[in-house]
């Protein structure tokens, strides 16, 4: 299982999903149940106490914990 980053065509809501190779035709959008979605890939930092220690640099600026 993979967690994905999706942007609805129609509508331009970006949202994640839990995938997998079963499912992953049937992804909708939550706002407007559109089928007319894209795969998107977005940069994301994961921070915790120990990861900062261990180098986050902040480059992802995508996460309220870089700095």
């Amino acid at each position: 299982m993979a967690v994905l980053d999706f942007k609805c065509n129609d509508c331009g809501e970006k949202f994640f999903e839990i995938v997998n190779s079963t499912n992953r035709d049937k992804v909708v959008c939550p706002e407007c149940q559109s089928k007319n979605i894209k795969q998107i890939f977005e940069g994301k930092c994961q921070f915790t106490k120990a990861s900062s220690s261990s180098g986050c640099g902040g480059s992802c600026g995508s996460c309220g914990g870089c700095h």
